[in-house]
């Protein structure tokens, strides 16, 4: 739960990690059906390899949909970049405030 506690507090929607991760538990339990479909070939080691490579694909498919119904609600998906200009002039007060700082003392 801290993950998702801490996606809230920046100002995220928790409810996509709660979609990621159904996706995944989704993908695992389809990835285990599938070995006992096959047989249960092989031992442990082929179980959880099928049934994690299905859960990834859950998990990724799960947060593609999430971020086209983000979309559809007109939230921002992508990262916010700052600008060239942006970033020089923090950098230039930040650059400011320290010689400021150093000739007070």
């Amino acid at each position: 739960m801290g993950l998702i506690r801490r996606v809230s507090e920046k100002g995220g929607d928790n409810s996509r990690v709660k979609w990621v991760g159904g996706g995944f538990v989704i993908g695992f339990a389809w990835g285990t059906v599938m070995w006992l479909i096959t047989g249960m070939q092989g031992d442990a080691k082929v179980w959880i390899y099928l049934s994690l490579t299905m859960a990834m694909i859950g998990a990724g498919v799960a947060a593609i949909f999430g971020a086209m119904n983000a979309r559809k609600q007109g939230e921002r998906i992508s990262p916010r970049m700052k600008t060239k200009d942006d970033a020089e002039a923090k950098a230039e007060r930040k650059a400011a405030k320290k010689a400021a700082k150093g000739k007070g003392a």
